[in-house]
């Protein structure tokens, strides 16, 4: 006991203020207790005469110190807890501290998993939107190749939706020539880690689109492939165009050995007519020749010549054609005159050639009119050169041209017993420079361009153009125009053309201006108009024109070329008309085309002339000028 309170004591001697105060107090109470009470050797003697035995002092002391004993172990053990409190409130805000420090990592990381969230999501959306926007199909094929994933172009491109193309097998879309794809893609893969092909997939509209399609394996860390990745692109278009451009490359290879054939055929042509035309002209110049062998070489001169503006006109035409240049322009005309036309220089060349051939024509017109509303020179030409043709692929034989009012279209004809077509044949010959039989080896002349401009020009005046021939058997050549009726009675135009019929005219009171800055050109009109008795007066210059007209009024009519240098006949023909506005002036020019004739007659002209100029229509156009003009006068 003593040595526990000894050891309290020590303890105490550590503890603070208030610890030491109780315990002193407690030391003094014992202290005094001792002083003040008397020992008789029984006991202490109190003050109050009481006596306390020794048995109970020893008592009393043995209380107080285990008293103390219990303070000391009381005192230490609230020390004790009071520094584990004191421990366990610095672990608490330790702990706090580690809270909060949690609390805030746990922000920051709820901060950083809403950030990788959005991030995550975002990505999604991105590829998402990648894989969406892309035109071609992207696809994902697990390890036994099942469909896993694919874009929304993967559907479209074959006119489907999701849901709709998975209602059948994959197979099914797949065109029959291609059902060997899947095993094909599923060995190239695993051979090659890759595939590539084309295919056909049948469209939801019906039709079989084409497709470029290239599959690569996906494998895992191990090396073991989990799946493919394919990408199909539509190149139905961009085959189209390689189809395209192969065939426009053919065609131009095609064309250019035909313009090739067809710049040698022009050669032939030209020289061959022109060598008739030197070669005859040179003849003349000798003085031993008869009145019948000039007028026979005058004859060959002329026919060539014709020849030679034919051929000029074709290439002219094809040129306008190639450009779309060629206008159909309608005016009142005869048929049965046109066929007349027609005829007349057939039977001309039939007798030329020296050629058996007994042509026919057959009117089944009936009572309908002839005068019509249509493009009159076309129309000629289309017979022409049917004609032509008849006549130059018959050797012997009959050619017969018909013609008839068959609904609300004029109907023609023209049908021979020649040589005939091979049936592989008749579906070109309308193509530009074709002929049957090509090359230097051909034994007929032409520049294979006629048959194309009669099919042009008809299909522009609203008609068509048939063929029926058999080798051997000679050809039918038929087409139509709408027949559009005209007035009953001759036109004026044809009453001028026909006025060479009524005997020479005497324009003996007549004064007409020639400009034209060629000589030859002014000696040829001059000797033509020389029977007319008109008074001529020559110019070579458009100022000089302008110059006569502005000094001699008696000037009736003035014919004028179109292109001379300086002062052009455009310019010549506007100055003119500031001097006399009413002075008919009459254009010659060698430009055919509707355009160049527009601007003449805006420019002031009355009529235009093509070179080269005949006599016959030269002179029928003149006579209703100067009548008019010297009967307004």
């Amino acid at each position: 006991m003593t040595g526990l309170i000894i050891r309290g004591i020590s303890y105490i001697i550590k503890i603070k203020s208030t610890s030491v105060i109780l315990l002193l107090f407690l030391s003094a109470l014992t202290t005094g207790l001792h002083a003040s009470v008397p020992f008789t050797g029984e006991g202490y003697i109190a003050p109050s005469v009481h006596v306390i035995s020794r048995a109970h002092f020893n008592i009393l002391i043995t209380v107080l110190g285990a008293l103390i004993a219990v303070c000391a172990i009381v005192i230490y053990f609230s020390l004790r807890l009071r520094k584990v409190n004191m421990e366990l409130k610095k672990g608490k805000k330790q702990i706090e501290e580690i809270n909060e420090n949690l609390k805030t990592a746990n922000r920051e990381l709820e901060i950083q998993k809403d950030k990788i969230a959005r991030e995550h999501y975002e990505s999604d959306r991105f590829l998402g939107m990648l894989l969406d926007s892309a035109t071609d199909g992207i696809s994902f094929y697990d390890s036994e190749w099942n469909l896993k994933f694919a874009n929304s172009a993967f559907y479209s491109i074959i006119g489907y939706d999701k849901d709709t193309y998975h209602s059948k097998n994959p197979s099914d879309y797949i065109h029959p020539d291609d059902k060997d794809f899947f095993i094909d893609r599923i060995e190239g893969l695993k051979k090659n880690g890759f595939h590539e092909s084309e295919l056909r997939l049948l469209h939801r509209e019906g039709h079989y689109v084409i497709l470029s399609s290239r599959s690569v394996t996906i494998k895992n860390e191990e090396g073991k492939i989990t799946g493919a990745l394919t990408i199909s692109r539509d190149i139905t278009r961009m085959k189209q165009i390689h189809e395209d451009l192969i065939k426009a490359n053919v065609e131009a290879e095609t064309s250019n050995r035909l313009k090739a054939s067809f710049l040698a055929n022009i050669s032939h042509e030209i020289r061959t007519p022109l060598n008739s035309v030197v070669g005859f002209s040179n003849l003349l110049l000798s003085n031993d020749l008869t009145k019948e062998v000039r007028e026979e070489y005058i004859e060959h001169i002329n026919h060539n010549s014709e020849k030679l503006l034919q051929i000029i006109g074709d290439i002219i035409d094809l040129s306008r054609l190639e450009s779309s240049q060629i206008e159909i322009t309608y005016e009142e005309a005869s048929i049965n005159d046109i066929v007349k036309e027609v005829v007349d220089d057939a039977r001309q060349v039939i007798k030329r050639n020296e050629k058996p051939i007994i042509l026919t024509v057959k009117n089944l017109m009936g009572d309908n009119s002839d005068i019509v509303f249509t493009d009159r020179i076309w129309l000629k030409r289309v017979l022409t050169h049917l004609t032509d043709n008849a006549v130059k692929f018959t050797l012997d034989g009959l050619i017969e041209i018909s013609y008839l009012r068959e609904g609300a279209n004029l109907k023609f004809a023209i049908k021979d017993t020649g040589i005939g077509i091979n049936k592989e044949n008749l579906n070109r010959i309308f193509e530009e420079f074709r002929q049957e039989i090509d090359g230097h080896h051909r034994p007929f002349e032409g520049l294979g361009i006629g048959l194309t401009l009669a099919k042009e020009v008809l299909e522009r005046m609203g008609g068509s153009i048939d063929v029926k021939s058999e080798k051997g058997m000679g050809s039918e050549f038929s087409f139509s125009v709408p027949y559009r009726p005209a007035a009953s009675t001759k036109t004026k135009l044809r009453s001028i053309l026909s006025s060479k019929n009524e005997g020479p005219v005497n324009w003996s009171s007549y004064k007409c201006l020639l400009v034209d800055d060629n000589k030859d050109v002014l000696t040829y009109l001059s000797r033509i108009l020389l029977d007319t008795g008109l008074n001529i007066v020559t110019a070579r210059s458009g100022y000089e024109a302008v110059d006569i007209i502005r000094n001699d009024a008696s000037v009736d009519l003035v014919l004028l070329d179109m292109q001379m240098p300086e002062m052009n006949g455009i310019e010549a023909t506007r100055e003119i008309r500031k001097i006399r506005k009413a002075l008919p002036i009459i254009a010659q020019t060698a430009f055919i085309f509707e355009d160049d004739k527009d601007i003449i007659l805006e420019a002031g002209c009355d009529a235009c002339l093509i070179k080269p100029i005949r006599k016959e229509h030269l002179l029928a156009v003149m006579s209703s000028f100067l009548k008019s003009h010297r009967h307004m006068s």
